[in-house]
């Protein structure tokens, strides 16, 4: 009975066009475009999309003239090649026109997917103009939407976070948010649409792949529709961040500028405050912004006279009479500078050993070492991943050292620290102060600032060591 009910439960669900059709009709995702461009990758959501919109299933809702872009980052070689090929014969199936972009991505240092997904953004956009399309349209699915929306809340919080991504933000289109991946996987499969399968995804040190095999099949099991849930969470969080976005800008602060004005922002009842801390905050190149960070420059606003406070992650609030800023801070023990007449130079933190796992405080700094299973994209401010290879014993966290030399992430060889000190302009009396992390004789980490070659998220990595950095007192990053 039970399998006949679940037959009768699907047999009601809206098909996956109707549901793209819906989506459309309520956002207006394809009114007014007479010539879309799409984003074909050649995975089952790309091409889902594409037959859709090349097909009769959107009825009067169906562009006049489509342009497809495949970007090759050739990040996989032969299945790089493979998947355009797949892409070249949908197309030529279809008879529509097809630009293929070559854009190699440097794998060395951040995090490749989103500078290969910025690399393929910047390249739609010219495409777009090339050919007059006034939309282009992304297969991105109910899937992830919610991958997006867990990552962002686990990661950052807030609002926006909830946000996600909208179904419509011109020129970007996503007619399939709707839809779950398990129902374009569905939709090829029945229609015979051979699709490609990017391996690269299922890597288990992305965060994003734990999402995606683990977290979303366990909670839609122990709460069945949480997906669609989430989705609608989503929607309502969009609707009210555009109001919350109006109410402040009525307030007539400026939050792009580098101070804020005390007495204007403490005149402003709790929860209106604290918007345009958030807002102001957010627009600090750099800086991760916290509920923590948002109450913590609150309390600065409230204090007497000149204050300060750590906010985490490197930074500190500061407020002189009527005027509050951020800024980052060094983490030692103080400037290497002489002092007065007489007294010589400030003391700098002697060397301490960090064992793995493992946390030790240096100067004004904590330092912590932890073995971890999954690999966020860092914020290189206060933290850095690194193969466990390259740190097998006891690590030493001190300070630089005259001769000492550094190859960082990406860089063809290594040089010397105080050169890339005067890159990412570090004055020369607070370099005493930065904290290093050492593994025998090779700098595994120059806190803050950069992270070795050597230590390198690779294909054949087994295993990775997370290295943090927070203010000391300040809480765990």
């Amino acid at each position: 009975m039970a399998d006949v009910e679940g037959a009768r439960t699907r047999s009601r669900q809206p098909s996956l066009a109707a549901k793209v059709r819906r989506l459309c009709a309520r956002e207006g995702l394809l009114a007014g475009s007479g010539r879309v461009l799409v984003m074909l990758s050649g995975g089952q959501d790309s091409v889902t999309l594409l037959e859709l919109l090349a097909g009769r299933e959107l009825g009067g809702m169906r562009p006049a003239y489509l342009h497809v872009l495949h970007v090759n980052h050739h990040l996989r070689g032969e299945e790089s090649d493979a998947d355009e090929a797949l892409v070249r014969a949908h197309c030529e199936r279809l008879g529509l026109d097809l630009t293929v972009a070559h854009l190699q991505v440097e794998k060395a240092g951040g995090n490749v997917q989103e500078r290969a997904r910025e690399a393929r953004r910047a390249e739609a956009v010219v495409t777009a103009m090339r050919t007059a399309c006034n939309r282009i349209a992304l297969g991105h699915t109910a899937d992830d939407q919610v991958e997006t929306l867990l990552y962002r809340i686990g990661r950052y919080g807030g609002l926006a976070a909830l946000r996600s991504m909208p179904a419509v933000d011109l020129p970007w289109i996503r007619p399939l948010l709707d839809v779950r991946r398990e129902e374009t996987s569905t939709f090829c499969r029945a229609r015979g649409l051979a699709y490609a399968i990017d391996r690269g995804n299922a890597y288990p040190g992305y965060a994003r792949t734990g999402i995606r095999e683990q977290v979303l099949p366990a909670w839609e099991a122990a709460l069945p529709g949480a997906v669609q849930g989430a989705l609608r969470t989503a929607e309502v969080a969009a609707e009210a961040e555009c109001v919350l976005q109006e109410v402040l800008t009525a307030t007539g602060i400026d939050c792009a500028v580098a101070v804020l004005d005390v007495p204007v922002v403490t005149a402003l009842p709790p929860a209106l405050r604290r918007l345009v801390l958030r807002a102001w905050l957010e627009g600090r190149e750099g800086f991760v912004v916290t509920r923590a960070a948002v109450l913590a420059v609150e309390e600065v606003l409230h204090g007497q006279g000149s204050a300060g406070r750590d906010l985490g992650g490197g930074w500190r609030a500061i407020r002189e009479y009527d005027l509050v800023r951020v800024e980052p801070r060094r983490w030692g023990g103080g400037s290497c500078d002489a002092g007065p007449a007489g007294q010589g130079a400030a003391t700098v933190p002697a060397p301490v050993a960090l064992s793995v796992p493992g946390e030790v405080e240096w100067g004004s700094a904590v330092v912590r070492a932890e073995p971890v299973a999954h690999f966020f994209a860092p914020d290189p401010r206060r933290e850095a991943y690194v193969d466990a290879r390259v740190v097998p014993g006891e690590l030493l966290v001190r300070a630089p050292q005259p001769g000492d030399r550094f190859r960082p992430l990406g860089a063809p060889g290594a040089r010397k620290l105080q050169d890339l000190f005067t890159d990412v302009r570090i004055p020369a009396a607070q370099r005493c102060s930065v904290p290093l992390v050492v593994s025998g004789d090779e700098i595994v980490w120059v806190c803050g600032v950069a992270v070795a070659e050597h230590g390198r998220i690779a294909p054949d990595t087994t295993g990775m060591v997370r290295l943090s950095l927070r203010a000391r007192g300040a809480g765990r990053a």
